[in-house]
């Protein structure tokens, strides 16, 4: 399942977040006659095929050495080959920030009218190599040349929330002013789907918008089951954890311990704690051909190690970060090697069961899920135009949820999970402080956790977030079965709502 996860800074997440399709008419834009200015025009050409140097010479050249080993080669030029895979040639559609050594701007393809956000600083000192390259989902410009001078290089929040501000209370918060801006996408276009915000654990805003099928014209409901794409990798977290606090497991073992599939260069080195942080030298298996062969017949964890088995490591485990599904459906085939369940066996009963989410489960295209929402979405060969969410996504979707994505769930059902897990019902504390920092540090060591912690999936016509903030007890919970970021940019408006400014 594609799936995406948080704000986007590095090239390598790109891979695994569906563009916001939109329409806009843009005025014709040039980048500025800076250092910055200038790099981002030759991204833009290596991005279009149209540069003199090949990806890997310009990398190799151009970009500071400590950005350029920050991830593998593979890495950096995957965002290059899937750009232009996806979206063909890009154009300048708007710059938000311009300084002399940093830039941030939108472009749109050409093709689907897809957007897409690009951030990047260079060097101050000649010959003002890259230092950041940060690509991400965009979406419509708020202006067609909406230029910002700084003085300084470009620094924010990218997702809009800082951990420092006081959020107002559940009774300083205009219910129908929140009702007017999610409406306001709704007649846009923009959303469908569910919103839920609670308290403490107790709701205290919750409407559903749109349909759940177009073909038969049933509307969204709150117990409206949604695909929750890469959210999932959270019920696969917490699993691997209780297999931890039972001392069935620990996170520095290496999988050859519990899988003998793979070969030793990969089975004697990469640990279970690699796999969970992403670091475990996989990447992601979508143009993997072996995937593609196989993928009408995948419906357990089993058939995906098939050829997860002969897929080789980017680099050496641990010493760079790439975004990989390849290591969480590694992580579910532990778990069934533990536990002796099947793995959505497992959750069922030890996650699901334990938190009283009796409408979530994993995604299955064999059989029928009573009340599932269809996803919409504007990734389709057949729409050259790449608007208006009219095309079912049934055709693009793998045949089951995996360990790594892909599994449903209704907003109430999710309030419960977050509420497991501030509980202590799923995990100790220790472990659940683990989970809320990021799995940096031990268990036994992590802090107690500050700030939004924040899950979010996204597809072909699946976009899911959860945030839960830490301090406050606040739950922002939107669920859409539009394309990523119709969910994600919708809640940031709402916490910019409950936000003290």
């Amino acid at each position: 399942m594609k799936n995406r996860l948080n704000s986007f800074s590095i090239p390598v997440l790109f891979f695994l977040l569906l563009l916001s399709l939109t329409s806009i008419k843009a005025e014709q834009l040039d980048f500025p006659d800076t250092f910055a200015g200038k790099r981002a025009k030759e991204i833009v050409a290596l991005m279009n095929g149209s540069f003199s140097q090949s990806v890997e010479e310009y990398i190799q050249n151009e970009y500071t050495p400590d950005f350029r080993e920050a991830f593998p080669l593979a890495a950096h030029k995957q965002i290059f080959d899937t750009t232009h895979k996806m979206l063909g040639n890009l154009g300048l559609a708007d710059i938000t920030i311009s300084t002399p050594t940093g830039i941030k701007f939108t472009l749109r393809s050409d093709a689907r009218e897809a957007w897409l956000y690009i951030s990047l600083d260079v060097e101050a000192e000649s010959p003002h190599r890259i230092e950041v390259l940060g690509v991400r989902p965009g979406s419509r410009p708020t202006s067609s040349n909406n230029r910002e001078e700084e003085k300084t290089s470009p620094a924010g929040n990218e997702e809009g929330y800082n951990p420092s501000q006081a959020l107002k209370k559940p009774s300083e918060v205009d219910s129908e002013k929140l009702d007017r801006i999610i409406s306001a996408k709704v007649d846009n276009n923009e959303f469908s789907g569910v919103v839920l915000v609670a308290s403490e654990g107790g709701t205290i805003f919750q409407r559903a918008y749109g349909v759940a099928s177009k073909r038969f014209n049933v509307p969204n409901n709150m117990d409206t089951k949604f695909n929750l794409g890469s959210i999932n990798k959270s019920f696969t977290t917490v699993a691997i954890l209780q297999l931890v606090e039972q001392g069935k497991l620990s996170l520095d073992d290496l999988i050859g311990k519990y899988l003998d599939i793979f070969p030793m260069e990969i089975a004697g080195k990469v640990t279970i704690r690699h796999l969970l942080n992403m670091r475990s030298g996989w990447g992601d298996f979508w143009s993997n051909s072996a995937y593609l062969e196989r993928l009408p017949r995948l419906r357990t964890v089993s058939d995906y190690m098939e050829f997860i088995k002969d897929m080789p490591l980017d680099f050496e485990p641990g010493s760079n970060f790439q975004h990989s599904n390849t290591g969480f459906d590694v992580a579910g085939a532990i778990i069934e090697a533990v536990s002796g369940m099947d793995y959505f066996s497992y959750v069922k009963k030890n996650i699901y069961d334990r938190a009283g989410m009796a409408d979530s489960d994993s995604y299955h295209m064999d059989g029928p899920v009573e009340n599932l929402a269809a996803g919409y979405t504007n990734m389709n060969r057949n729409d050259p135009d790449g608007s208006g969410y009219q095309w079912d996504n049934s055709c693009l979707m793998p045949p089951r949820g995996t360990p790594a994505g892909g599994g449903y769930s209704t907003a109430e059902d999710l309030l419960k999970y977050d509420q497991a897990l501030r509980g202590h019902r799923l995990l100790s504390e220790s472990f659940t402080n683990f989970i809320f920092n990021r799995l940096k540090g031990s268990p036994g060591e992590a802090p107690s956790p500050s700030g939004m912690y924040q899950a979010v999936g996204g597809a072909p016509g699946i976009n899911a977030f959860l945030a839960m903030d830490l301090v406050s007890g606040y739950t922002f919970i939107v669920l859409s079965n539009y394309d990523h970021p119709a969910a994600v940019n919708l809640a940031k408006e709402i916490i910019g709502v409950y936000v003290s400014r």
